[in-house]
C-alpha cells in the first residue's frame, strides 16, 4: 500500500505564490496579471515582463505546455516547481525580484576579487543558489568593502551594525578542473564555470564579467563553458558576455521527498529507498526542462 502524501494541494501552492506576488506588486508598482490558472505575468514600468509558470508536484505537466495568451515581446518564462518554492523560498523570491528590477544594485567596480575557501563557498551557495553546491577546483568571491556599505539599504543585505567585518561577500563563481585536448594540432584547455550566484536580494552590476575576467587573467583558458537551467534562463545574460549557445541537454528526472521537499537523482536515493520503492515511500518523480550549454571562446585556435 502506498504511503499517503502530506496534506497539501496545488491550490495552496498557487495561493501562497499569488499572495506573495500581490504584496510585491503593491509595494513596487510592478503590474500583476493571471492569464491562466497557475501562471502569473509580472511587468515593471520599464517594460520588462516575466511569466511565472507554477508547477505543482502532483501534476507533472510537460515543460513545454502551451499558453493560449499573447505575451509581451521579450517575456522571460520561468518554471517554478512546488518543491523548490517550499525548500528555497527566499532564494526564489530574490531571483524573481531581480528579474523585474527589484533587487539592490551593487556596482561591480567597487568590489574586489579574491580566492575563497571551500567552506565559505559551500555556505554562500547553500544560502544563495537554487542548486546544491558541487565540488570545484577554483573558487572566487566578490567582496564589497565596508566603506561602500552605503550602497546597500538595510535590510536584508547590510551586515548587522555589531559586525566587525571589513567587507561583505556579494557574489561567488566556481570553476572545475580544465579538460585538455588537441585542436588545430595545439593543446586546448577548456574550463567549466560550475556555479555563479549573487548575494540574495542584490545584483552586482558587472559582477559576473569581473569574476570571469579575473579568472581568465589567472588561468589563460582557451574557452570557458557553462550550463544554464532552462527553467530559469535562456542564457541571454551570458550571451552578452560573449558566450555562444552550443545546444541543449535533455531533461533530467528527480525523485522528490514530499515530506521534506528534497530532490534526489535516481541513483542517489537515500537508503533503503530504490526507484522501485520510491513512490510507495511518498516520493514523487519529476522532470526538469534540461539545460543549455554555452561556450565563450578565448583562443583563436578554437575557431
Amino acid at each position: 500500500m502506498a504511503k499517503p502524501l502530506p496534506e497539501y494541494h496545488s491550490s495552496r501552492f498557487f495561493g501562497e505564490v499569488r499572495q506573495w506576488l500581490e504584496g510585491l506588486t503593491d509595494a513596487t508598482g510592478v503590474s500583476l496579471a493571471e492569464p491562466e490558472s497557475g501562471r502569473f505575468l509580472l511587468e515593471n514600468q520599464r517594460g520588462t515582463s516575466v511569466l511565472l509558470r507554477l508547477q505543482p508536484l502532483l501534476a507533472d505537466l510537460p515543460a513545454d505546455a502551451s499558453l493560449s495568451y499573447q505575451l509581451p515581446a521579450g517575456t522571460r518564462t520561468i518554471t517554478l516547481w512546488e518543491d523548490v518554492w517550499r525548500s528555497k523560498k527566499d532564494i526564489v523570491q530574490s531571483r524573481i525580484c531581480a528579474l523585474i528590477g527589484q533587487s539592490q544594485r551593487i556596482p561591480g567596480r567597487v568590489t574586489t576579487v579574491r580566492k575563497i575557501d571551500r567552506p565559505t563557498t559551500k555556505r554562500f551557495l547553500e544560502e544563495n543558489h537554487l542548486q546544491a553546491p558541487v565540488l570545484s577546483k577554483h573558487k572566487y568571491g566578490l567582496f564589497l568593502p565596508s566603506r561602500y556599505y552605503r550602497v546597500l539599504a538595510p535590510p536584508p543585505a547590510m551586515p548587522n551594525k555589531e559586525s566587525t567585518e571589513s567587507e561583505l561577500l556579494v557574489a561567488v563563481a566556481t570553476f572545475a578542473h580544465p579538460r585538455t585536448f588537441v585542436r588545430g594540432e595545439l593543446p586546448h584547455r577548456s574550463y567549466e564555470m560550475v556555479r555563479f550566484a549573487n548575494l540574495k536580494n542584490t545584483t552586482v552590476v558587472g559582477g559576473l564579467d569581473k569574476l570571469l575576467q579575473h579568472f581568465i587573467r589567472e588561468h589563460q583558458p582557451d574557452d570557458i563553458m557553462t550550463y544554464v537551467d532552462l527553467e530559469w534562463s535562456a542564457g541571454a545574460s551570458y550571451q552578452k558576455l560573449g558566450f555562444v549557445p552550443q545546444g541543449d541537454t535533455p531533461p533530467l528526472s528527480f525523485w522528490v521527498n514530499t515530506a521534506t521537499f528534497e530532490r534526489y537523482h535516481p541513483h542517489r536515493l537515500p537508503d533503503p529507498i530504490t526507484e522501485e520503492t520510491a513512490a510507495a515511500a511518498g516520493f514523487v518523480k519529476v522532470h526538469n526542462a534540461g539545460s543549455q550549454k554555452l561556450v565563450k571562446v578565448l583562443s583563436p585556435t578554437t575557431q
